[in-house]
């Protein structure tokens, strides 16, 4: 793959917004007379059902510039190699509600899902593997169950016999897989016992070389008009070669 963007630095542990299509290459340098240092990338998802405002840490530094809500995604961040300390306050808060240490490795991709209210809340971090996969003819679609009161749940393509995902308790998910391009492909997320279709998406244009997240979410339960109901989401990520 090749280089699509280059980092500016922020602080000494935590460096740059990139766009979403970053791929990795050697970074920018501080000195000019210092060896290149090639970040990690962190995309946050605010998976938590709660109407409650936060701000995301990155040891001291907010990543959010607006209010860190529910649904919310911020985009790749880079990141010094190593050790880092993650959480989550209340908005322009200072006292932490969540903490964690997590450790991010040169080049490789990570996103961190925030998930489950309260003292429930934990933080789900998946390496993305983005930078071992071949971008080929197919779209790339992998499935997230970040639903905490729901059974396990499977992703498939509207009418198709095969399950893109399957058997995905919470804060389980599935590797990225290859899923035909289309124009306009409908996903739904069924109950992985009785089949029952649980939430759609609206049908939507699935691209080569584009990289699709999709993620359930929300209390079942909830009413129509309820913002925390349960529900799937999507987001992608398209990367060059």
């Amino acid at each position: 793959m090749s280089v699509s963007n280059q980092f500016k630095t922020i602080t000494k542990t935590f460096i740059a917004v990139a766009a979403v299509s970053v791929v990795f290459s050697a970074c920018q340098k501080k000195y000019n007379d210092m060896e290149p240092i090639e970040l990690a990338a962190l995309t946050i998802v605010h998976a938590g059902p709660d109407t409650q405002e936060l701000d995301f840490i990155i040891g001291s530094q907010r990543a959010n510039k607006d209010a860190f809500k529910y649904g919310a995604k911020i985009g790749y961040l880079g990141l010094y190699p190593g050790s880092s300390a993650i959480g989550v306050t209340e908005r322009e808060k200072t006292k932490f509600l969540l903490t964690k240490n997590e450790l991010y490795q040169s080049g490789k991709f990570y996103t961190t899902f925030l998930v489950d209210t309260g003292s429930k809340r934990a933080f789900l971090t998946i390496n993305d593997k983005l930078d071992s996969i071949k971008v080929n003819e197919k779209a790339k679609v992998r499935f997230i169950n970040t639903s905490p009161e729901v059974q396990t749940l499977d992703l498939a393509i509207t009418g198709s016999a095969t399950d893109i995902a399957s058997n995905k308790a919470f804060k389980e998910y599935s590797v990225f897989t290859d899923v035909e391009p289309g124009e306009s492909v409908a996903l739904e997320v069924k109950d992985h016992v009785t089949k029952e279709v649980k939430a759609t998406l609206p049908a939507m244009k699935l691209e080569k070389g584009k990289f699709y997240t999709v993620w359930a979410k929300g209390f079942k339960g909830k009413a129509e008009t309820d913002s925390l109901k349960f529900k799937a989401a999507v987001y992608n990520v398209a990367l060059k070669q």
